[in-house]
């Protein structure tokens, strides 16, 4: 009898700890739960894996919430609203810190008595006993008079984003003594030239940087790339490939804590087959198993 009632809650416990296996070449993410009819991007993963928060918007995208979805070790659940984001504003582009403590996002919600129509401004939660703090936000480096947007961080707290406070682009801004240092620019080059990238996604050991970036000489359609960071100097970019990237839009990158799954936002055909032209596609959240690609980029 004992035996069996320790080997049942042995067997839970591993169900319990049980992670996704992401496949090879980037499949749709939480079908039906997470990605549906509705336009999604945007996710990013706790430390345990049983937990993503992405975006969902209205099919018109006038209204954009950040939501989540827990999983058991088998299914992910139906997505739930959060508190603090109910589409009176345009909160989009979540990340959770790698200690789990806090979410950050973007959204256009006023900053005190002042509010620039259509700007959007780095804001955070705190997580608490009960769920999360109400937004705070952080002021500056993270913030200026300027859009702010897409943030993500390492495990010492370096934190990347795109800004247009001066040059629009990537900057990365250094934690150091408790406090965050003044921005500065990411100079990032694809076929000799200097080329602007968003949706930065650092790696937590800030060794290597995955970003959304239109070629050139490309389609039109922005693909996702990767630089790898040389003492400061980031190489050229990489296109990640045909694992990935598709003839669609191809964008928002984040990864799993252990760094071995990418997940990302994609237009091509999915939960919503291919559209007319000139209608634009939902999109939805699609993951693969990134380890093996970046050691063939290397």
């Amino acid at each position: 009898m004992k035996i069996t009632v320790i080997l049942s809650l042995c067997l839970l416990f591993i169900s319990c700890k049980q992670k996704m296996k992401a496949p090879d070449t980037a499949q749709i993410f939480g079908e039906g739960k997470i990605s549906t009819e509705a336009p999604e991007f945007a996710s990013t993963l706790n430390a345990q894996e049983n937990v993503v928060f992405f975006n969902r918007t209205s099919a018109d995208r006038s209204t954009m919430k950040i939501m989540y979805s827990l999983y058991d070790g088998k299914h992910w659940s139906a997505a739930k609203d959060l508190p603090f984001s109910n589409g009176q504003y345009r909160d989009v582009d979540p990340f959770v810190t790698p200690d789990g403590n806090r979410l950050y996002f973007s959204s256009t919600r006023p900053v005190g008595t002042h509010k620039k129509e259509g700007v959007y401004n780095t804001w955070y939660v705190k997580k608490t006993r009960d769920g999360w703090s109400k937004p705070i936000n952080p002021g500056s480096p993270f913030n200026s008079d300027s859009t702010d947007i897409f943030v993500t961080m390492t495990t010492t707290g370096n934190a990347y984003f795109v800004s247009e406070r001066e040059k629009r682009g990537i900057v990365r801004s250094e934690y150091k003594k408790g406090s965050y240092q003044s921005s500065k620019s990411i100079e990032l080059k694809l076929n000799g030239k200097s080329i602007y990238a968003s949706n930065p996604c650092i790696s937590y050991d800030e060794t290597f940087l995955i970003v959304a970036a239109r070629d050139p000489e490309g389609n039109g359609s922005p693909d996702l790339f990767v630089s790898w960071n040389n003492n400061g100097a980031w190489s050229e970019l990489i296109n990640l490939g045909l694992q990935v990237n598709s003839e669609y839009a191809d964008f928002a990158p984040s990864l799993s804590k252990d760094q071995k799954t990418l997940f990302f936002t994609s237009e091509r055909p999915g939960i919503i087959p291919k559209q007319e032209k000139n209608v634009r596609p939902p999109g939805d959240i699609y993951y693969v198993n990134i380890e093996p690609i970046l050691n063939t980029l290397k």
